[in-house]
């Protein structure tokens, strides 16, 4: 497992890179400093299996790198770390497809369980960080959501089943439930009906 931790306090980088180099065997783990050289280590290969990501990095003030992830097939793989965790920073990251977020300041045991569920195929989120989830209306959330998942989101709306939205946009089974997973964490619901009246209290249907 190739993973690339890009941070720009090098402490961070080696803290992280430790607890997962002891836990995780066949890691082999790499740092940037920067959205520079990260762009750079994403053109050599092998390519990171995952990406651990501060969003605050100093040379990328505009978010560019995120941006690019986001429209590749990297933001499948990407697990967001932050000191300074923004709860609309957060909704867009899980719109756009990210896999979680962790924050910086979290203990080696949080880190771990985080990340292996990630590993398992959820969509990871600190409890505490949930409500912060809860708090835009339904319209504002669709309007962050990546296009992909809106089209998930007006298919879970009309009660569609997951076999049937595989279907219709030639998706596998576990892209669905994934896809699924990451607009009902988005919204900080737990099921489909909460999200039907969810939207529907917010106008967001």
């Amino acid at each position: 497992m190739n993973i690339l931790i890009v941070d720009d306090h090098p402490l961070t980088c080696q803290g992280l890179a430790a607890l997962l180099g002891a836990t995780q065997t066949d890691a082999k783990v790499q740092s940037a400093y920067s959205a520079e050289q990260a762009r750079l280590v994403l053109q050599r290969l092998p390519a990171p299996d995952w990406i651990f990501l501060d969003i605050n990095l100093p040379d990328d003030p505009q978010h560019l790198l995120f941006k690019s992830l986001s429209e590749s097939r990297w933001i499948d793989h990407t697990v967001l770390i932050s000191a300074e965790p923004e709860h609309r920073l957060i909704r867009t990251a899980l719109a756009a497809g990210a896999r979680g977020f962790i924050p910086k300041t979290a203990d080696p045991e949080l880190v771990l369980n985080g990340f292996a569920r990630i590993l398992a195929g959820e969509f990871y989120l600190p409890p505490e960080l949930a409500p912060l989830l809860q708090k835009s209306s339904g319209e504002s959330v669709t309007r962050a959501l990546s296009p992909r998942l809106q089209q998930i989101q007006e298919l879970l709306l009309r009660g569609t089943a997951n076999k049937v939205i595989a279907r219709e946009l030639g998706l596998s089974d576990h892209t669905v439930k994934e896809y699924v997973s990451s607009v009902l964490t988005f919204h900080g619901v737990a099921n489909r009906l909460e999200l039907v009246l969810r939207l529907g209290q917010s106008g967001g249907m």
